[in-house]
């Protein structure tokens, strides 16, 4: 009975374990590791730039070289009231001279001289750059007088009129005017100085310093008085135009003027041809040269519209400046050029045929157009390999029989 009970207690005892490890959870495996990528930055959004500003135009960049205080002056507010007494009047006039005014105004931007000598020209001659003076007398735009003409370099003879080249006596003027500045060092006596003298204003101040000088209370002649005022007026205008009812004209309207420098002297009349221009429209901008041919020993330059100066430059880089050599040299006989033309149109009528001499500095190119023949005939006509021609050549001006 005892070893009975025994086994019935280990058998108990056996289930009893066997049910607990049954009823333990069984381990599961640990899940494999899982790699989470990280959120993927936004892509950069690209901000459209601001528009680039508007270049200032010329009023806005005159003004900024303004220096003077022109408005201050008193007797400068009277004579802004004079000048504007007509608004209308007076912006026509800004108007017909803007192109100059705008050429001038560059030119005084490199040489760094203030904006108030840009009006200048428009004080002493309404800025015409062909102003004529009488012997002894003052002439063009910057009304130069001959002594001032030869201290600056400016020739002066039958000629060429140095005064009346604008690009000449605007580089010259201007010259001087810096000069003057950094001896004077104040750009109102630059302008007395411009219009009585530089001795004159040195003289008034004798030892004493610019600064320690009152420039109202210098004894100055009442004609340079005023001529300073004139000028602050007109400033005085340009800086706040609406104060006296005047309506700037716009610069962008404006023909712009480009200077041309060519290697030789040419003829006007051939260049005017070259560059699209009326010789009309060429003299009244380049009024320094009085002949038909520019001298030899004057600049040889052409202030033009942008547009007509890029057809001269066109012709000269394809052509050269032999292009612009049409007629004889100066050095030639005038009667003796006349008088082979007359034989070469003699022989056309007689045989039909012309012929034409080659002077020195004829090109292919200006001899078609002097006898109005196309340049590929011209070339086919004599046989020619290329647009190169030899002084004295003899050339058919017409296809041979």
């Amino acid at each position: 009975m005892k070893a009975q009970a025994l086994r019935l207690g280990f058998t108990t005892m056996a289930m009893a374990l066997l049910a607990a490890c049954a009823a333990q959870p069984s381990r599961q495996p640990a899940p494999a590791s899982v790699a989470i990528a990280a959120p993927a930055s936004p892509a950069p959004v690209a901000m459209p730039l601001p528009p680039a500003p508007p270049a200032p135009d010329m009023w806005t960049r005159l003004r900024a070289d303004f220096v003077l205080d022109d408005c201050s002056n008193p007797r400068a507010q009277v004579w802004a009231q004079r000048l504007t007494r007509n608004p209308q009047q007076f912006a026509a006039l800004l108007q017909e001279t803007l192109p100059l005014m705008a050429w001038v105004q560059a030119a005084a931007e490199r040489a760094r001289v203030p904006g108030e000598f840009v009006l200048l020209p428009l004080l002493e001659s309404s800025y015409n750059p062909a102003e004529p003076g009488r012997h002894g007398d003052p002439a063009g735009m910057w009304q130069i007088m001959p002594q001032t003409a030869r201290t600056l370099g400016l020739t002066v003879d039958r000629e060429y009129d140095g005064r009346l080249d604008p690009a000449a006596s605007t580089q010259s003027v201007l010259a001087m005017l810096k000069e003057y500045g950094g001896e004077l060092h104040d750009w109102r006596l630059v302008d007395m100085a411009f219009n009585a003298g530089e001795y004159k204003i040195t003289g008034l101040l004798g030892d004493r310093d610019a600064e320690n000088v009152n420039v109202s209370h210098l004894r100055v002649g009442s004609t340079t008085q005023n001529h300073l005022a004139k000028l602050m007026a007109l400033a005085c205008i340009v800086r706040d135009p609406q104060r006296f009812e005047v309506e700037l004209p716009s610069a962008q309207d404006a023909a712009h003027l480009t200077l041309v420098q060519l290697p030789h002297a040419v003829e006007l009349a051939s260049a005017a041809r070259a560059a699209d221009l009326s010789l009309t429209q060429l003299r009244a901008l380049n009024p320094g040269y009085r002949g038909a041919r520019m001298p030899e020993d004057a600049p040889h330059h052409l202030l033009l519209p942008q547009d007509n100066a890029q057809r001269l430059s066109a012709v000269l880089d394809s052509q050269g400046a032999a292009a612009l050599a049409f007629a004889q040299p100066r050095s030639a006989s005038k009667h003796a050029a006349l008088s082979e033309v007359a034989t070469e149109l003699a022989s056309a009528g007689k045989h039909g045929v012309s012929r034409h001499r080659v002077a020195q500095g004829e090109s292919l190119w200006s001899i078609a157009r002097r006898y109005k023949i196309d340049p590929a005939n011209l070339r086919a006509w004599n046989a020619l390999a290329s647009d190169n021609l030899r002084t004295g050549q003899s050339l058919l001006l017409s296809a041979p029989d």
